[in-house]
């Protein structure tokens, strides 16, 4: 009876790790209790203004939101606009990538280059991006490039920080039988270094995604466009200046939404191919 259990158990463990069937119907759940929530949320939206006589200058309906979103569509307005946007942030996230990348593995070197990264990162990671903006107007003008290294500047701390965090989870024994093999730099990395910390480095991506687009909406509505023009902040500047509350809405709306797919399809299929994936050959 005892080994009995004991199979049935790890057979439960096995069928969970390979996602079939409760992970695969718990991330069902959850997906269909996130869209339940989202349906709730653009219900009250619609009902709310038009029940209790808001005005719709503070809070339109729903439908008159899309109905902006969709002219603004077809005018071309806003395809332009997230184009600029999503390019942008997918130069700024790139450059920051790489350089985290680099900071992180120059801490390898020895214990006085890794207290002077951690140093660096400290100092660095509490300044808020948007202070940097008017110093980088002086540097580099009004055009994306202020922009973009302040998106770099957002993303670059808080991906160091995961990133190391990472490579110091990797159990020292490890390190140790790297060595014992002879193991090269660029194997060390590409066979104990990156996947010990891929988890921590998808997790600064996630959170880095998040703060460039706080860095990008930020500049835009802060400082109006980037040379003339630019992306969703620059938009939804252009809507406060003409009290169009039904623009501002719309612009809202797709950031949360270009957030929302990509966690459902990019980082969500990233993790699949990746992390859990190499977490259950493990």
């Amino acid at each position: 009876m005892g080994d009995m259990r004991e199979r049935d158990n790890y057979g439960d463990i096995s069928r969970d790790e390979e996602g079939t069937p409760g992970t695969s119907r718990e991330n069902r759940n959850r997906r269909v209790n996130r869209i339940a929530f989202v349906l709730l949320v653009l219900i009250l939206w619609e009902l709310v203004p038009r029940l209790s006589g808001i005005s719709p200058l503070l809070f339109p309906p729903l439908s008159r939101v899309l109905e902006t979103m969709a002219e603004d569509f077809l005018a071309g307005t806003l395809s332009e606009r997230i184009g600029f946007s999503l390019l942008i942030i997918f130069e700024g996230v790139f450059l920051a990538l790489v350089l985290a990348l680099l900071l992180s593995l120059g801490s390898l070197v020895g214990r006085g280059m890794a207290v002077w990264v951690d140093t660096l990162v400290v100092l660095m990671h509490p300044l808020p991006g948007i202070a940097l903006l008017p110093i980088l107007i002086l540097w580099a003008g009004t055009g994306r490039t202020a922009v973009l290294w302040i998106i770099v500047h957002s993303v670059l701390w808080p991906l160091s920080t995961s990133i190391v965090a990472g490579i110091r989870t990797i159990p020292q024994h490890l390190y140790d039988v790297s060595r014992n093999f002879n193991l090269r730099l660029h194997q060390r990395l590409l066979h104990l270094i990156i996947p010990g910390a891929l988890p921590h480095l998808l997790s600064g991506l996630r959170i880095g995604w998040a703060r460039a687009w706080r860095a990008l909406i930020a500049a835009e509505m802060v400082f109006g466009a980037a040379g003339g023009s630019g992306g969703l902040g620059w938009y939804i500047f252009q809507k406060r200046v003409f009290m169009d509350s039904q623009g501002l809405f719309a612009g809202i709306l797709l950031i949360m939404g270009i957030g929302i797919l990509f966690e459902e399809l990019f980082f969500e299929a990233l993790e699949k191919i990746s992390v859990k994936k190499w977490g259950g050959a493990s």
